[in-house]
């Protein structure tokens, strides 16, 4: 204990103890700890202070995130829907016998191919049955062959005596054409003769009819002038009301012309203002509802122009019609005083006519006893020529006779031939049917395709019906699925189909060939069908497949993959990376916890380490030109395209490779299960963070794009970061305890 507790040992404690009670009288406690404390590395704790901090709430410092971007630009875009479809074969066929027998060919199997017409199996003969029946059919054929030869004779001689008989009646008929001819000479004498009786009579009755005539058209004549006395009155008061209306229709004319003056004027302002509103319209500056409005007025002054278009017509039509109407009454005075000289006339001219008339009497009186002399002679020589004609007539009765007689013998013959006819007929009818029996035991294919199935094995006994193979035909195949009511509403014929197998991810390109006009009441779908050319037999029957149907194109769409979508307050959102600048502003922010940020110098109140400088970060807002047809022309001011001529939009220039991640709330529209139609929220330019945003803990992080593969980045960013300046205390040049550096 002695040893222990020496003088020398008991020195050096008490100089210990001295030296540090004159350091905590000077500095005091805290500037005391202090010193302690600048002996430490930026960051290092005690154990103490190490197991009392919250473990949860250390973050490691800010770096670089990497991740996989997409510049947003104009694509075409389909909106699709999706559905699970299933394979069925364009067509199949059963192949059945068609009569007995026992089935003793037949080497396909599932899976080999059968041309159409192509021999598929075949049956046995019954022992001889179908020859037998084929011999005795083809024995019938000939007998009704024979048959036939003798009534052909048969019909032949009746057709001889027929034309015979037919000769006779010839010369007899050309006896009786002239006999007629002589009757019909002496008949037309005696018409000239009665026509030449009636003619006189006629011209006596004429005469006599024209001399009444003429006396009361003289009296109407007189009558007429009376008349047209009095009408001649009445057409001068309808030229004076004629001329009272058309005073009146022009009035009305002038009053529709002012309106139409006034309509057009409002027609004017209102053309000049749909073309305003359609300009502000497509500059976004007025709603689709106030063009409408606009639309809605200019159209009212288009009517009320028509209205008063129509109503100068009408009142010019009235001025016509009144200027016809007074035309047409002083035509008729003119014509009313011509017709009062012309009635006068005529009354003079019927007295002259009353005069002729009844020289014309007598002469006919005269014409008529002379024709009825030449009457009387015509009718004695028709008499004698028409006993003549009773005589050829009483020959060519009895001739026809004889054709009669003939024209049965000939009828006789072709029933004869019919029913010879009809023989053969029936025995090649038996003979045909023999040999078509004999042929169905050579069952053939009605069809190109595969066999898909073997029903029956040779050596079995089939009868007529039974089902032998199924064969389909698989080199276009019929693709079907069921599709909802409200996606089947866009659906039409011809609206392209894409058709992936699930196995192995191939593709088809088809269009829809069928839509079937009925629904399913309770799953409310329809069947939709697509014919797909399927040449290297890929789609089986029954198979499963992913049916891709597009309702719609847009060929200049704003679309982001659906991977790059995330939520930002229960609406849709993106991060997109925007370029960064300094903006010369210094803040502090501790190492350890970077959320803790400050405008002036200090410690981290959660760890108490020094917080250290940094520069404060913002968007550029640069901004450049370029075509949205050719990207690769690009512009410090507006202008136009020198390839197309289109005007040149803004869009943000991407001036450094390392940026800002910011999120952007989008409104969304529709999606073909990969991309989404993004109505708005999103410009063209902005570069869309697609991968690695799920590390993003807030905006304005420091993002750099890189090359992804499926495992993540291909690379990690090579931007290293700027080292921090060094930690002071209280203005202090020194950096005690070999203080380490931090990156921010």
């Amino acid at each position: 204990m002695r040893r222990i507790f020496n003088r020398s040992t008991l020195g050096s404690i008490f100089l210990l103890l001295a030296i540090y009670f004159v350091l905590f009288n000077r500095f005091g406690p805290e500037k005391f700890h202090g010193i302690v404390w600048k002996l430490r590395r930026p960051g290092q704790m005690t154990v103490v202070e190490a197991l009392a901090m919250e473990m949860e709430a250390m973050k490691p410092p800010e770096g670089i995130l990497p991740v996989a971007t997409e510049i947003v630009k104009p694509r075409p875009f389909e909106v699709a829907v999706t559905y699970t479809g299933t394979v069925a074969p364009f067509n199949e066929e059963i192949v059945v016998a068609r009569v007995t027998g026992r089935l003793t060919w037949m080497p396909y199997y599932a899976g080999d191919r059968i041309r159409k017409g192509q021999l598929v199996a075949k049956l046995d003969n019954a022992g001889g049955e179908y020859a037998a029946q084929e011999a005795e059919a083809a024995y019938g054929v000939l007998a009704a062959l024979h048959e036939r030869h003798m009534a052909e004779a048969e019909k032949e001689q009746a057709h001889a005596q027929k034309r015979q008989a037919e000769a006779m009646i010839w010369a007899a008929k050309a006896m009786l054409k002239e006999t007629q001819k002589l009757v019909a000479e002496k008949q037309a004498m005696r018409e000239e003769a009665l026509q030449m009786a009636e003619q006189a009579r006629a011209s006596v009755e004429e005469a006599e009819r024209n001399l009444q005539l003429t006396q009361a058209q003289k009296r109407e004549a007189e009558r007429m002038v009376n008349a047209l006395e009095n009408e001649l009155q009445t057409v001068r008061e309808q030229i004076n009301e004629a001329e009272a209306e058309l005073e009146r229709a022009l009035r009305e004319v002038d009053a529709a012309k002012q309106e139409l003056a006034m309509a057009k004027a409002d027609l004017n302002y209102w053309q000049a203002e749909i073309e305003r509103a359609k300009t502000l319209y497509e500059q976004k500056a007025i709603s689709k509802d106030e063009l409408q409005r606009e639309q809605a007025q200019f159209e009212t002054a288009q009517a009320k122009v028509k209205a008063a278009e129509a109503k100068v017509r009408q009142t010019e039509a009235m001025v016509r019609a009144a200027e016809a109407r007074k035309r047409q009454a002083q035509n008729m005075l003119r014509q009313k005083e011509a017709e009062l000289a012309a009635a006068k006339e005529r009354v003079a001219q019927m007295q002259a006519t009353v005069e002729m008339a009844q020289a014309k009497i007598a002469q006919a009186k005269a014409m008529a006893q002379a024709a009825q002399a030449k009457v009387r002679q015509a009718e004695v020589a028709i008499q004698a020529a028409q006993a003549k004609l009773t005589q050829v007539n009483a020959e060519i009765a009895k001739t026809q006779a004889m054709v009669q007689e003939a024209e049965a013998g000939v009828h006789r013959g072709e029933r004869h031939v019919l029913h010879a006819e009809a023989l053969k007929a029936q025995a090649q009818a038996s003979l045909m049917a023999t040999r078509i029996v004999r042929g169905y035991t050579e069952i053939r294919s009605l069809t190109d395709g595969y066999v898909v199935e073997r029903l029956v094995s040779p050596g079995t006994l089939v009868t007529a019906g039974t089902p032998i193979l199924r064969i389909a035909q698989l080199d276009i195949v019929r693709v079907q699925a069921f599709v909802g009511e409200k996606d089947l509403a866009d659906i039409r014929l011809g609206t392209p189909v894409t058709v992936q197998s699930p196995k192995d991810g191939k593709v088809w390109s088809a269009k829809v060939t069928a839509i079937f006009p009925a629904a399913d009441p309770t799953s409310r779908t329809g069947l939709v069908e697509a014919l797909v050319p399927n040449p290297d037999l890929k789609l089986l029957p029954g198979q499963s497949v992913i049916i891709k149907i597009v309702k719609r194109r847009i060929p200049d769409a704003i679309t982001i993959p659906n991977e790059a979508i995330t939520q930002l307050n229960g609406q849709p959102a993106v991060w997109v990376a925007e370029p960064m600048e300094a903006t010369g502003k210094t803040e502090y922010t501790c190492p350890m916890h970077p959320e803790v940020r400050s405008d002036k110098p200090g410690r981290c109140p959660k760890c108490g380490m020094d917080l250290v400088p940094t520069k404060r970060h913002t968007a550029a807002q640069k901004t450049e030109y370029t075509c949205p047809m050719h990207p690769e022309v690009r512009s410090d001011k507006p202008g136009r395209c020198p390839k197309c001529g289109m005007d040149l939009v803004p869009t943000k220039r991407r001036s450094e490779e390392t940026k800002m991640a910011r999120l952007k709330t989008v409104k969304l529209g529709e999606t073909d299960g990969q991309r989404t139609l993004v109505l708005s929220g999103l410009e063209i330019g902005d570069e869309v963070i697609v991968r690695g945003w799920q590390s993003i803990a807030r905006e304005g992080v420091p993002v750099v794009s890189v090359e992804w593969n499926e495992l993540g980045p291909a690379q990690l960013p090579s931007i290293t970061p700027s080292p921090m300046p060094p930690t002071h205390r209280h203005g202090s040049t020194q950096q005690q305890g070999g203080g380490h550096q931090h990156g921010h």
